[in-house]
């Protein structure tokens, strides 16, 4: 294990390398990002970040692992694991980093973040609306360029969720909440599709809005998680996140080295709740 230490934001977290990356394609490496939040508050962001980091780390699946990672990182990490279906994820908390996505300033090229998405690759949100941009940098532009859907929104305050049967033997820490910026499943278009609901306002996968889930555009293998888009809630972020990615992100992404029936129990045990 080693360990380097970088000023991340005001609180000049650490940047942690927890595993080191492997020569196995499958493996997938993820970078937590709490440089900029969004309503959440910074403190509460990277306590958060910190109880994913300990629940991922070590498991099979995972190869490189980075918590905190600071914006002056994520450009060229980016980049560098912009790869065809290489499944790789960043973990944000309400807030893109501008250093791979600015809609406004990089309107007629693709971004870094486009690319990234577009070679199979995926973006986790928790807190504010995905893409939105500290101080509206790209409003509502964000998702819609992002997704290459004109009309996509996710408004609509206080929508009561329901824990979905997948949602329940996936996401034991998930109970019925209410979210505030849902992902609008009727206005899903070009290759996008609801590829599983955790909580969705029916209780169902048949539904018009959800959160947590995840969208799967099936062209490009690219998937969007949302992860309890709610403003300034003491919501288990962190527990949640790292059950999806644990109990069905890695397995179906092709990640585990052995049948995910094997492990999959194992993983649902080690994973506590906190609230």
């Amino acid at each position: 294990m080693r360990v380097f230490i970088a000023v991340a934001g005001i609180l000049c977290a650490a940047t942690l390398l927890l595993l080191a990356p492997t020569a196995d394609a499958n493996k997938v490496d993820i970078f937590i990002y709490t440089d900029t939040v969004q309503w959440i508050g910074q403190a509460q962001a990277v306590e958060e970040a910190e109880i994913l980091a300990d629940l991922l780390d070590g498991q099979d699946g995972i190869a490189e692992l980075i918590l905190h990672g600071p914006s002056k990182q994520v450009e060229k990490w980016t980049k560098d694991h912009t790869v065809d279906n290489g499944h790789h994820l960043i973990v944000m908390f309400g807030d893109v980093p501008v250093e791979i996505y600015d809609v406004g300033k990089d309107a007629k090229k693709e971004t870094v973040a486009e690319e990234f998405l577009d070679a199979g690759n995926s973006f986790s949100n928790s807190a504010d609306y995905f893409f939105w941009g500290v101080g509206g940098r790209n409003e509502e532009a964000g998702i819609k360029n992002m997704m290459d859907i004109p009309n996509m929104v996710q408004w609509d305050d206080n929508t009561a969720m329901k824990v979905t049967k997948e949602g329940k033997e996936l996401t034991p820490s998930l109970d019925d909440y209410a979210t505030d910026r849902p992902f609008h499943l009727d206005l899903l278009d070009n290759d996008w599709v609801l590829e599983v609901a955790f909580a969705t306002e029916t209780g169902s996968q048949k539904a018009d809005r959800c959160d947590p889930c995840i969208v799967h555009n099936t062209k490009t293998n690219g998937r969007l998680i949302q992860v309890y888009q709610t403003a300034n809630q003491d919501d288990p972020k962190g527990e949640v996140i790292a059950e999806i990615i644990l109990n069905y992100y890695l397995e179906v992404v092709g990640a585990l080295d052995v049948d995910p029936q094997d492990k999959l129990p194992t993983l649902w045990g080690d994973i506590k709740r906190r609230r």
